[in-house]
């Protein structure tokens, strides 16, 4: 019986990569990300693994593997992230949203307790309470929320069950899955279409 191999999973990467025409970044930059704080909702980064960049158009794609400063995360399992970040000078307006399930048992428990300290009803940020009964939301004012999640994106969002962290500002969009977390192919794939998907109904 033949071993399996310890290295398929990377020769495969590197294949699609440059398939791809993509760029596969072994030493990024700790301190390029760490510039994109603060966000809302995003984790806090213990620090970065592998990054993947890709150019569309006139967005730019980064996205690295990501390691979250939570040490009873860590225990659990539940340390590790994809941060897809996207730039470009099509995003405008500021807003960020959570899945209010999804995120793990960590997040469901601290999310849980959250909800029941702060007060709020669903509706009170964007006045859309159908999405809000599923994501978290936070943006400068309602206008602008409401400017930065076009219906069609909300629609997506909702129709798909889509779970995890979306936050956008002037020229640049951050999202993270909660059900996507390793860096291999089967995962990247269907990641970078999502992030492309989403990008593209905020800025349509």
């Amino acid at each position: 019986m033949t071993a399996a191999d310890p290295y398929a999973a990377q020769r495969a990467l590197d294949a699609w990569v440059a398939e791809r025409g993509y760029t596969l970044n072994l030493n990024p930059d700790f301190a390029w990300y760490q510039g994109w704080f603060p966000f809302q909702y995003a984790f806090r980064l213990a620090r970065i693994g592998r990054e993947l960049r890709a150019e569309f158009g006139e967005a730019a794609l980064f996205l690295v593997e990501a390691f979250e400063a939570d040490e009873v995360k860590r225990v659990a399992g539940e340390d590790r992230h994809l941060y897809c970040l996207v730039t470009s000078p099509k995003l405008t307006a500021r807003v960020s949203i959570r899945a209010k399930s999804g995120g793990g048992l960590v997040n469901e428990v601290s999310r849980g307790l959250g909800s029941l300290l702060s007060g709020s009803s669903a509706g009170s940020m964007l006045g859309d309470p159908t999405f809000e009964q599923r994501f978290d939301v936070t943006t400068p004012s309602r206008d602008e929320g409401n400017r930065a999640l076009p219906m069609a994106l909300r629609q997506f969002l909702l129709q798909t069950s889509w779970r995890g962290i979306l936050e956008t500002r002037p020229s640049g969009l951050l999202m993270i899955p909660y059900d996507r977390r390793t860096f291999d192919v089967p995962t990247l794939e269907p990641v970078i279409n999502n992030v492309g998907q989403l990008y593209q109904l905020a800025t349509g």
